[in-house]
């Protein structure tokens, strides 16, 4: 029987220099949303881009603007 090690996800929490950010394990880095890294957030912040960052990997119709986060259509 082989048991396998749960995956990771591809981002994660992690606290910065001022604040928290959103780490991209693909980039080795704060994520990327469009031209703008998903750093210097607040908790809540962080959180809720890493919830659309999961739902939506490639961030492809995300935009970050002020540590909100917004879908554009």
């Amino acid at each position: 029987m082989s048991e396998r090690a749960p995956s990771q996800s591809r981002f994660f929490i992690r606290q910065g220099a001022k604040g928290w950010m959103v780490y991209d394990r693909e980039r080795r880095g704060p994520a990327l949303i469009g031209a703008e890294w998903a750093s210097d957030l607040t908790m809540a912040q962080a959180e809720r881009v890493k919830q659309m960052l999961i739902s939506q990997p490639d961030g492809e119709g995300l935009t970050l603007s002020r540590g909100f986060i917004w879908r554009t259509v």
